[in-house]
């Protein structure tokens, strides 16, 4: 037995019958403002709280909504890709998009961020009066390939 006598536990916790829950059921008063609750627990809606009405439910999932139809039976239907013609540094034998003859291209050369690279690499290395080169030197430049026949433009090799 304890010390205490009766009622107490082992080591003098308090114990009660196993019929009763551990905590009363008494309600705590309502705060100041706020409405008393009903005897449910839940306040039901009376007159002076308005009815809300649920929102329709969402429309039933249809699994084939995402199917593509089979294609109708149409017509052949071509389509033609264009892609840039592939030149290089020399005149190149093909047939020209614009006018469909078979020709040599026409070259032009312009320079570009590559050629004054170069120039200012000559510049900074002490060999400033050879500067020039690099402008008279096609492989420094851009070469712009042209039909010859009706002046379209066809391609551009950075070289």
């Amino acid at each position: 037995m304890n010390p205490s006598g009766k009622g107490s536990g082992p080591e003098g916790f308090q114990t009660q019958p196993l019929n009763q829950p551990p905590y009363p059921a008494a309600q705590n008063p309502p705060y100041p403002g706020q409405m008393p609750a009903a005897a449910g627990g839940y306040p039901h809606p009376g007159a002076s709280v308005p009815n809300y009405a649920h929102p329709p439910p969402p429309p039933p999932y249809d699994a084939n909504s995402n199917v593509i139809p089979p294609p109708q039976n149409a017509g052949t239907t071509y389509v033609q890709v264009v892609t840039r013609a592939q030149v290089g540094p020399d005149p190149a034998s093909m047939v020209c998009p614009s006018c469909t003859k078979h020709v040599i291209t026409r070259l032009d050369y312009e320079t570009s961020t590559k050629t004054h690279i170069a120039a200012g690499l000559l510049c900074l290395f002490i060999c400033w009066p050879c500067f020039w080169i690099p402008y008279v030197i096609d492989s420094c430049k851009n070469a712009n390939h042209y039909c010859p026949n009706c002046g379209a433009y066809i391609g551009t090799y950075r070289g």
